[in-house]
């Protein structure tokens, strides 16, 4: 009866597991996402907040700070063009130079259990993606609330608080 109970265990939490990376792939995927950002700086001690949206296709994925300075970045399968829409200024960078962000990675290609860059964990309704090499981040963490994702949350490469609240439309 323990052996049984003990694969049961298992097996559940093998499936749970593959529920809450498929929940996060798919919304990741969704075509209109919007978003909060706060970031806590401890070095300021101070809090800055953004917010934008997410707009997916199958060519490239376009975010769009709205606030607090419009900003916006086209992700494509070879580089990313910055555009500081109030300044008329435009960057591009290749995407090799961001081969190794874990953010990035993860951002633009959902997550994958069998990546060799990242390890994942589940505890009750999170998912954390521990860096394995140096990356610039800290674990991230993908909270789930009713289903959905609630937030994540990394320490970034200055060792800044970072809160994404995601809010996905249907």
């Amino acid at each position: 009866m323990k052996l049984f109970f003990i694969i049961f265990i298992s097996l559940s939490l093998n499936v749970y597991s593959e529920d809450l990376t498929d929940m996060f792939n798919t919304s990741l995927n969704n075509p209109n996402i919007s978003f909060i950002q706060s970031s806590i700086n401890p070095y300021t001690n101070s809090i800055d907040k953004s917010e934008g949206r997410i707009i997916r296709n199958k060519d490239k994925t376009i975010v769009f700070v709205d606030t607090p300075f419009k900003e916006k970045y086209e992700l494509t399968k070879n580089e990313i063009i910055i555009t500081d829409i109030e300044l008329d200024q435009q960057s591009i960078i290749s995407r090799e130079d961001f081969s190794s962000n874990i953010m990035m990675n993860i951002f633009l290609n959902g997550l994958d259990m069998n990546n060799p860059n990242y390890t994942i964990n589940y505890i009750d309704n999170s998912i954390f993606v521990t860096p394995v090499t140096e990356s610039g981040y800290g674990a991230i963490e993908v909270k789930f609330k009713d289903n959905k994702i609630y937030y994540l949350k990394y320490n970034d490469n200055l060792d800044i608080e970072n809160l994404i609240f995601l809010k996905i439309e249907t």
